[in-house]
Order: C-alpha cells, then structure tokens, then sequence
C-alpha cells in the first residue's frame, strides 16, 4: 500500500464530490515527454497518453493511446512520481476543465468515436476522439480538433502556452521545485536498455560455454552496439578500434558451415561506418532466424554494390554464373518474351550469406513463393511521402491503411522501409492471379485517394505527390518486388527495413534508429516476434473485399 502520510498528493481512495465532467491534461515527463488526456466519466479519469499533445489544427491529426483510468483527485496532481516507479518523472497540469460529450459517451467509447466540446484554459471548442483497430494490449485512437471558431491552423498551442494552469510553473520548474510528490506503489517496467543489458549478459555467459559462430557473432554485435554508442559519446571511436573490431568479425564469420568460401572479407562496404563485408555477412547470420519466414523461397531482386555503397551499384534478377552453390534458382517465364529463365531464391542462413558475398547490400522480394509463382500471397502498400511532409502524416496514413484493410476483411502489418516511408503489409490464400491481385490493390488505393483527395494520391507522378502521400500499390504486379524485412539499404548509415508493431508506431518511432549496428540489439531484448501470428492469419480477396473497394472492375 502506498504510505500517504508521507506525501501531500491524494490517494484516490475517496473521490470528491461530483465535479461533474471534468478533464484534464497533464504534461508527464516520463521516458519520454508526452500529455495525458483525461475526460471523467462514472467516477474515474479515462485516460490516453498522446506523444506530440494536441493541436488546435483540424489537419493535424495526433496519436493518443488509450492508458488505465486514474482517479479523480489524480486529476490535481502537479509534481514528482519518483524515479523508478511506474510513470516516473515530472507532471504539469496543462489544462483543465469541463467536457460535454455529443450523445452518448458510453456508445461512443463503445463504437470508438467520440465528439465532445472541451471549456478549459487552453483548450476549447468541438473535439474528436477515434479508435483505430485495437491490436495487443493496447488500443491506438486519433485525437483531433473539429473546423470550428476556436480551430487555429497556424498556432502551435504546445509551444505557446507550455506553462501550467494551476500554478503558472514549467515542466522544468516544477521539477526543480520538487514540492509534490505522487507514489504510484508500481516498479517502472525495466526500460529497453535494461533489458538489453541483462540478454546482452547472459548471451555473454551462454556464448563463454558455446562456442557456435552464430552465437559468438550474436553477443559481438549486442556489445559492439553498446560500445558504439559509448563511443559516440566520448568521440572515442579510433581507426584502430574499427579495424580490430572488424578483424575479430572476420575470423567468426570464416567460422560459419557455409559450404562455401568467403572472400574479401575487409571490403568497405559502408564508407561513413567503415562497416566491412564481414561485418554484414555477421549481421545476416545474426538476423537469419528473424529474415527468413518473409525471404525464404522467394524470387528475389537484389541491389548489389560490390565496390561499397559509395561505388556504382546495380540490380540483379537473374543468377549468374559463379554464384555460391547455397543460391538456389526459380524457373519463371519473362512476359516480354516467353522466355524461361532462372531467378534466385534463398531457403537458409547459407543462402543469406551468399548474397552477401555477391555484395548485395539490398534484398527485394516478390509478393510470391517459388512453388506458385503465378499466385501472389503478400500485398504491400508503400506509403512514399512528399518531401516536406513530417513523419507524423505518415504515421497516420498508416493507421487509415490498416483501418481500411480491416474493413475490408485483412489483418495487417507494418515495418520501416529505411527511409521515409512505410510499408503496411497483409498475407493473402493463394487463390487469384497476379492481375486480379494488383487490380483489387490499385482500387483500394484509388478509394483512399478519391475519398482524401487533399492527403493521397494513387499516381505515381512526382507532380501529384506535393504535400501528399502516395499511396504505392505497384509493389503487388508481376516481376514487382518490395524490400524484404530486416534487409539493410544501400544508404548512408547502413538503416534497415525493420518490422514493428502497431503500438510501437503509435507511440513513435524513430526509422533511423533501425541500423545494422542496432537492429541485434533490439531482437535480443524483444519479448516476440513484432509480426507475431503473421503466418497464422487466413485471409483472402473475396467478394466482399471487392465490394470494399467499389466492386471488381
């Protein structure tokens, strides 16, 4: 139990007096600044946390996620949660005030659409509050405000008015104060970085006992994150540290049962990191078990660049002559001519690794599985954004992709690109040809770009593009091909196209963060598999999917 004759702060034991419906939003500098909405209903705050907080602009349309009820009396709360409990940090209550829900507030949060007017010190006027499709534990809604006479497209009322409305304090004041003091009675949840460090250690102890390359190669590349990041820190990263570091890669990866030879292994293949050949062959072994249920068996494309990143690269479909034995070939039949020719596929680690011997620094994939070449099972939706739009939009877009695609019967995935962009993805039964599947997916993005004309488009011309997303089903015709998850790019800093879950996006994520050099971090301190239950799902384009997208042509 929490010892409230210690503290000043309320317990929440004992509600007030019904101050009818109340809100309040509390700027919470936990792990990460963010604002926590509440609106009272049946005696307790429901709460959402939103990352970036609200915005008076209609357009702008803010990610929230729906957290545990609060109790009433948390609402006046403005102080310290200490260090190491649940919600740790600084809170500022933001704003505050009354709501008044449109209808119903129970059906709404039933329905997950909420319309409500706020009456606050900062805040007023006709809101919004819509749930996107619940997936894991956590429910992602859109917090956004309606055209309205309080609406304001150019006011950035976050930076503006930063300051409380209880006591007139910053978020850095009230910390330095310190005045207040709120026991949550929760140990914080270890954070990704000490999770990192207890896996980091004990694959330390299990590699000391086994002595497998791939294992070694694990625990290297976990440590040599850590000390890369030190390293950045303290601009103590020398020439000689790298070519060490790069040797002790080389001599593990020679290791591996590839049933072919390795060759060229202190090629520089990534000139900004000095990253090497064997440090990517190292990288591949690591993220196979990861890389192949979405790569394995099939047809590929690749992007080599044998002379590094910065020399002249070029795409490959075909195999050619001398390829290690562990490239495996599929027979398909070029449209253009007739002709029968071999492409490649990979089916294991071995595989992996050859196309990097080939130094292949991209992987592509055909929305296909050898067996069935004419029967796509994968569809993906590129969302490729105009220049100058920020990452938020397209977050959002993601969002109203997977919305969409559950309205017309799919479950969906969503991973980074290694760029700007996103790829949101749906396994499919193999049960139409390549031109139905590519004609349901252009309907499905020319819907989205007739109905939000001024937020997508489905042409691919740069000229339709300004200050919109394309919305890119090309990836799903004949001979197209998508990057394949956890496949570095041919781009400075060695990023990586990275699987992530829906709650992830939600609460921000940073697509440059995915690197070769931190991508084994992350799977070591992952719980499961971001696409956990993809090869589960059975879904199909049916009828009623047509008819989701206007009928088929």
């Amino acid at each position: 139990m929490r010892d409230f004759k210690k503290t000043a702060e309320p317990s929440g034991a004992r509600a007030p007096r019904s101050r009818g419906n109340s809100f309040v939003i509390q700027q919470h500098a936990a792990r990460r600044l963010h604002y926590d909405f509440r609106l009272e209903l049946d005696g307790v705050l429901l709460s959402w946390s939103v990352p970036k907080g609200p915005s008076l602009s209609p357009s702008e349309k803010r990610l929230a996620v729906r957290t545990e009820d609060h109790p009433l009396d948390y609402a006046d709360f403005e102080g310290i949660i200490p260090k190491g409990e649940y919600g740790g940090g600084t809170v500022c209550v933001w704003d505050r005030g009354t709501w008044e829900p449109e209808g119903d507030a129970h059906e709404g949060m039933r329905k997950g659409r909420l319309t409500f007017t706020l009456r606050g010190h900062k805040l007023h006027g006709r809101w919004h509050l819509i749930r996107t499709k619940p997936q894991g534990k956590q429910e992602g809604w859109l917090l956004f405000k309606s055209r309205d006479e309080a609406a304001n497209e150019n006011s950035d009322i976050v930076a503006e008015k930063p300051e409380s409305v209880i006591t007139g304090r910053t978020l850095e004041q009230i910390a330095a104060d310190a005045d207040r003091v709120w026991r949550s009675n929760r140990a914080a949840e270890p954070t990704a970085m000490e999770k990192r460090a207890v896996r980091i250690a004990a694959a330390g102890k299990d590699a000391a006992n086994d002595e497998n390359p791939r294992r070694m190669l694990y625990r290297n590349a976990a440590l040599a994150n850590e000390a890369n990041k030190r390293a950045r820190a303290t601009g103590a990263t020398t020439t000689a540290q790298r070519s060490t570091k790069a040797a002790d890669v080389a001599a593990l990866v020679k290791q591996l049962p590839l049933g072919f030879e390795l060759t060229n292994l202190d090629k520089v293949l990534y000139p900004e990191q000095g990253m090497t050949k064997a440090e990517l062959i190292g990288y591949l072994a690591v993220v196979a078990e990861w890389m192949l249920p979405q790569l394995a068996d099939r047809p590929l494309t690749l992007v080599r660049c044998p002379e590094g990143r910065h020399k002249p690269c070029f795409f490959q479909k075909k195999i050619f002559p001398g390829s290690p034995s562990s490239i495996l070939t599929v027979k398909i039949r070029e449209e253009e001519t007739g002709d029968t020719v071999d492409y490649m596929r990979v089916k294991d680690m071995p595989g992996l690794v050859g196309l990097a011997q080939l130094g292949t620094l991209e992987i592509h994939t055909w929305g296909c599985h050898a067996d069935k070449v004419e029967r796509p099972d994968f569809m993906v939706f590129d969302l490729d954004p105009a220049p100058e739009l920020e990452w938020d939009r397209v977050a959002l877009a993601a969002f109203d992709v997977r919305r969409r695609l559950n309205d017309a019967g799919f479950t969906s995935f969503v991973k980074t690109t290694g760029g700007k962009g996103l790829h949101v993805c749906a396994p499919i039964k193999r049960n139409i040809d390549w031109d139905d599947f590519k004609a349901w997916t252009k309907a499905f993005a020319d819907k989205m770009a007739a109905e939000e004309p001024s937020l997508y488009t489905s042409n691919m011309a740069k000229t339709a593009r300004r200050g919109k997303i394309f919305v890119d089903y090309l990836r799903n015709g004949r001979n197209a091909t998508f990057i394949c998850p956890y496949s570095p790019r041919a781009r400075p800093n060695a990023p990586v196209a990275t699987p992530i879950t829906w709650e992830e996006l939600a609460h921000g994520v940073d697509s440059s963060a995915f690197t070769i050099h931190t991508i084994p971090a992350r799977l070591a301190q992952l719980e499961r598999d971001p696409w956990h239950g993809i090869n589960d799902v059975d879904q199909a384009i049916t009828a009623a999917a047509w008819r989701a997208v206007g009928g088929k042509p």
